[in-house]
Order: C-alpha cells, then structure tokens, then sequence
C-alpha cells in the first residue's frame, strides 16, 4: 500500500503523488473525488523521496494542475539531467552489480528513458520551510532509504509527514544509489541512515504519518529496534565470511536464498550497505580480484 495525503486547512496540500502511469493517476483522481476534491484545489504538491511510487505521479498531475513541487536539492541531477543523467545512472547499477559478482543481463532491469519534465520545481533544504494546508512545517533531510528523504515536522501540532524514513510495518532498505554527478565515490546509504534514525530520536515528532501503513506514534522505541535488527545482520554476515572470502552476491545467496532474477538488487544492496557498516566499523575488509570485490572477517 502506497500512501498519498491530501491534507486541508487554510489551503490543500498533496503530499506524494503515487506510482507513474495513468491507472495509478486515475486512482488517486477517484479517491479525491470521493472527497469533493480535484487536483486543482491544491496549492502545491511536496515529495517526500525521489522514489516512483512517491513521485511517479507528478508529470501527469501537472498536466492537469499546473501545481509548483517541492522536493529535496539532490533531486535536481534526475529531474534535470534527462538521458544523460538516465544513462549514467544505470552505468552505475550495470558496474555495482558487475563488482558484487551478479550478472547484469540477469539482475539488472532494462530500463528504457522515458522523458517526464516536471514544471516550476522549487528546491529545498535542511533547514527551509513548507507550507502544508496553510500551516509551517521544517524540513529535515534524512538520507539512507534515498538521498532525498525528508522529514516535514510541525512540532506545535505534533505531527510529522516521514515518508519512507520510519514505518512500522516493515524494515526500511537503505539502497544503493550511485554519487551526485562530479563526485566519484558512492554514498554508504546505511551508514547514513543509522545518523539519520539517531538524529530522529533526538526530535519530537509526534504522530508520524509514513508512506507505506497506518500513522504510529513512539517512533523511539521504532528506532531503537530498526537498528537492533541491522546489528544483528551484520552478525549474521559476519557468520557467513567466517566460512571463507565471498563477494556480495555469494553472501546474498546465504542471507536471502529467496531473491531470484531482477529482485535480487534487493538483497544485493542490503547485504552492501550492512558491509560498508562493518568496513568502517574495522570488522570486514575487501579486496578487488577480477574486477569483482570480495570482503574477508579481519
């Protein structure tokens, strides 16, 4: 379940826009509808994270409505960069895959450039402020899940829009993303978003309304048990490199026997982040051989 809100006050705001496509489009059309509401009673519309099933909806929605969107400064390369940026993107993911010992013409999906232009796009930061349904809401960057999650926190109220940073109902995959352009290096995603869920406890968010789920509140307690859980795979990894020296898609195979064919990205990037964990906690090291990494217990 993918979650879009329309939220009302002084003025409407949509938070999320679905997957891309027109059945999705048209769902979220009825639904508001069923509401007294069409796509032009809103002010503007605010995406969460740079992923399709919370931002695949704009395109189409602004052929309806001309509504300004808001979204995090690192979504700027992807909005603007078309084909270019399309391409050296899936680059990125084709080498990733090459050097955790997965075969892209299996694992890879084939993805084919499909133009979307978003209008009168604004930019923010940590730091800036919303408006949602005619109320101020501050903006915290939180990357991990993506480069460009945010949170939208209104503290008087006690409410805080957390997209995919925080749901109970299952745990959050920290992906792999490849380096803002001009930058070599790739981000360590769950590094990141260990510092991101730390800073979160230190916040009063209130009720927390997520992307995927029900609102919840006691988000500590959440994040207490989300990084529970990624120790305890790191140890689970760390059991499997005892038996020997494996590249990433070898201990994917011990970790997640289950992922087949294109969803083994899934497992691949969850078993990457977990090692850059332990690389910078001096617990594994790799080495390169064949253009393949392979990482070892120290």
């Amino acid at each position: 379940m993918v979650v879009v809100y329309a939220v009302l006050g002084e003025t409407a705001t949509l938070i999320d826009t679905g997957n891309p496509g027109e059945k999705s489009f048209y769902q979220l059309k009825s639904l508001l509808k069923d509401h007294d509401l069409s796509f032009r009673d809103f002010d503007h519309i605010i995406v969460t994270h740079m992923h399709t099933d919370h931002c695949g909806g704009v395109s189409l929605i602004q052929q309806e409505a001309s509504l300004p969107v808001y979204v995090h400064e690192l979504a700027r390369p992807v909005i603007t960069g078309g084909e270019t940026e399309f391409n050296r993107i899936n680059l990125f993911f084709s080498d990733f895959l090459k050097e955790c010992g997965a075969d892209p013409a299996v694992h890879q999906h084939a993805r084919k450039y499909k133009e979307e232009i978003w209008q009168n796009v604004h930019y923010v930061n940590e730091g800036d402020e919303v408006y949602i349904g005619g109320r101020p809401y501050s903006v915290l960057h939180v990357p991990g899940h993506s480069q460009t999650d945010i949170l939208l926190i209104d503290e008087l109220q006690g409410i805080t829009f957390v997209g995919d940073h925080i749901i109970p109902e299952l745990a959050v995959n920290a992906f792999i993303e490849p380096p803002v352009p001009g930058r070599k290096h790739r981000p360590s995603p769950l590094i990141q978003y260990r510092e991101s869920l730390i800073r979160s406890k230190g916040i009063k968010l209130g009720k927390c309304y997520s992307g995927h789920g029900l609102p919840f509140t006691q988000h500590n307690e959440l994040i207490d048990k989300r990084l529970a859980q990624q120790d305890a795979r790191c140890q689970q990894i760390l059991k499997v490199l005892k038996e020997g020296d494996k590249n990433v898609y070898e201990i994917c195979q011990k970790v997640y026997p289950h992922l087949k064919g294109k969803i083994v990205f899934l497992g691949l990037s969850q078993i990457q982040g977990h090692l850059d964990l332990m690389e910078a906690r001096n617990e594994v090291m790799k080495e390169e051989r064949d253009s393949i990494v392979y990482y070892r217990v120290i």
